[in-house]
Order: structure tokens, then C-alpha cells, then sequence
């Protein structure tokens, strides 16, 4: 099989890589962006500190995913650390919101784009396209 058939089904190892190339910019922009957000008097900088992503490929209704997002506990208090990163994104009642993730998002779109489509193009040599 060769031509556009080598090409139609871009294998999970493929997607992987490209996703992992993209969590590879935004989860450094999302870190960078809660430490310049969060920062003030009650701040301890474990939130960004816990920004990662995983490297396990994972099916969703749009097609295939890994996510970027604050991983653990906080060490005082029992709550999840993507559930504080959730109202520090969104805010409460007293609390305004400091979009941190969504910023990070956005100013590191293109370059995130970038990164995953030099792993295409490799991919695409490889089929000798």
C-alpha cells in the first residue's frame, strides 16, 4: 500500500508524538503564565509548579487526546490541584477569575501548532511525501 492510502489513517504512535510536541510548549506557557497570575500574598506556586500532561494517547468523541493540567494534591488542604487551578481559571464569589490556562493557550497556539506539525512533516518523508 503507498500513495494516500500510507497516509489516511495517521497511526496512534504519529498522533502521540504530535500531541506530545504540542504538551511540550503549552504546559511550559500554562506554568509560566499561573506563576506570573497567581502570584501575590497567598500564593505558594504549586500550581504551577504542578502543570504537566500524560503521555498516554486517549480516545475521546473528537478523536484522540492527552491532556495538559495541575496533577496531585495540594499538600495543605485535601483538594485536587486541577480543582483549585479551576476556580483560580474561572473565579468564585469574591474571587475573580485569572484565566491563566486560557492565556497560556492562546499565546502558545501557534508555536504548539508549529511543533506538532514538524512531527507531521517528518512523518510525511517518512511515506516519502
Amino acid at each position: 500500500i503507498g500513495g494516500f492510502d500510507a497516509i489516511a489513517e495517521i497511526p496512534d504512535e504519529v498522533v502521540l508524538e504530535m500531541l506530545v510536541a504540542e504538551a511540550e510548549v503549552i504546559a511550559p506557557a500554562q506554568e509560566a503564565e499561573a506563576r506570573a497570575m497567581l502570584s501575590g500574598k497567598y500564593s505558594t506556586g504549586e500550581t504551577a509548579q504542578s502543570i504537566s500532561y500524560d503521555k498516554k494517547l486517549k480516545k475521546t468523541s473528537d478523536g484522540r487526546a492527552i491532556y495538559v493540567y495541575p496533577k496531585g494534591t495540594r499538600r495543605h488542604g485535601n483538594k485536587r490541584r486541577a480543582e483549585v487551578a479551576f476556580v483560580d481559571e474561572f473565579g468564585k464569589q469574591g474571587q475573580p477569575a485569572r484565566p491563566f490556562i486560557q492565556t497560556a493557550n492562546e499565546k502558545a497556539a501557534d508555536p504548539a501548532t508549529d511543533a506538532a506539525a514538524r512531527v507531521y512533516d517528518g512523518f510525511l518523508k517518512s511515506k516519502n511525501f
